[in-house]
């Protein structure tokens, strides 16, 4: 009787075992949503998808139109500042490709949980999206929300959508991945100066101070002209280099028609930064430094917006000066109408002093 019983408990125990780990396997695996055919979310798109003419972006901070054609796109609200076309053509495809997988909610209550909520609703996370042809017929619109990971078993994704003049919110299949902002989609990247090219920095400042690095033969060590204290020391072993990352890949953080600022009338922090290569090209960033914004910390560094031109250095080898001239033509058309946001280490590298560069004084 005892032996009958022993089994009987460890039959059971050995049952609630196997369902345990059933429900914990299958509690851990990624939902597997089964393929087939399924429809577009945007139909008109894919049939018309080489006809588009512009693309409106909605975000809680910002709406703007991607407009264009062929090899030419840029931002209306950016006075049609260039936009890849490889951007543009990512989106389309992406949006294109979306297909619907099942329906979800229709309560506007839960649109939130899926960002396919208003995307100018107090923090919401929504990008609305809005694709039209020349003429204004428009080919899709709706609301792209967050993305579902491990849509199928083999690590695809999907998106949760919400489509213009629809209550129901779908899951489809696919990713899209597009920013909310006008610099997320420009050409960002102004243009590309080896530092190994680089001669001589000069930094000043409205009060007097000229902070100037320079080296003797490309590629070779910035020194500090007139030296440092010799009770002083740099930061680090390659502080004074460092400026020159400058030029070496200058990208902007953002992008506005000359004017945005009042460079005559502004009153605080003002700063001249001029790199000249050994062939003698110039180039000048003159930066402003603007007060920080309410709610910054001590450890954020300040606004600081410019203007950029080229020019010929007065030291210019003879032979190279003709050369020179025609690449500062071609990037003073290009930058010439714009001032721009500078990103943070490009701020304060056109705005550095000596003091900057060197370790704090030791108390006495």
């Amino acid at each position: 009787m005892i032996k009958i019983r022993t089994f009987l408990i460890l039959a059971v125990v050995t049952a609630l075992v196997v369902v345990a780990a059933i429900v914990l396997t299958t509690a851990n695996a990624p939902p597997q949503t089964v393929q087939g055919e399924r429809d577009y979310a945007f139909p008109k798109l894919v049939e018309r998808i080489n006809n588009v003419a512009s693309i409106e972006i909605r975000s809680h901070d910002h709406t703007f139109t991607v407009s264009g054609s062929g090899d030419t796109w840029g931002i209306v609200e950016k006075n049609n500042y260039r936009v890849p076309r490889e951007k543009v053509r990512d989106f389309l495809r992406e949006i294109a490709n979306l297909r619907l997988v099942e329906g979800r909610t229709e309560r506007d209550d839960r649109y939130a949980r899926l960002n396919v909520d208003d995307p100018k609703a107090d923090k919401s996370e929504a990008r609305g999206i809005k694709v039209a042809l020349k003429d204004g017929t428009v080919l899709a619109d709706g609301i792209v929300g967050r993305r579902k990971y491990f849509l199928y078993v083999d690590g695809r994704g999907g998106t949760y959508v919400r489509r213009t003049g629809e209550k129901r919110s779908w899951l489809t299949e696919g990713e899209v991945n597009f920013g909310k902002s006008p610099p997320e989609w420009l050409d960002r990247l102004v243009f590309e100066i080896p530092t190994a090219e680089v001669k001589r920095y000069t930094i000043s400042s409205a009060d007097g101070k000229t902070l100037v690095g320079e080296k003797d033969v490309p590629g070779g060590k910035v020194a500090i002209r007139g030296g440092i204290p010799a009770d002083r020391k740099f930061r680090t072993d390659t502080e004074a280099d460092r400026i020159n990352l400058v030029v070496e890949k200058f990208e902007f953080e953002d992008v506005f028609p000359k004017g945005h600022v009042d460079f005559a009338g502004f009153k605080g922090q003002r700063n001249t930064a001029e790199f000249v290569t050994f062939d003698g090209l110039a180039i000048t960033f003159e930066t402003l430094t603007f007060p920080k914004p309410e709610g910054a910390s001590e450890y954020d560094e300040p606004p600081r917006f410019g203007r950029v031109r080229a020019s010929v250095a007065a030291d210019a080898p003879a032979d190279k000066r003709a050369e020179v001239e025609k690449r500062a033509a071609e990037l003073n058309a290009k930058m010439e109408p714009w001032e721009y946001k500078f990103e943070w280490l490009d701020g304060t590298r056109t705005s550095k002093t000596l003091e900057d560069l060197l370790e704090p004084k030791e108390q006495s």
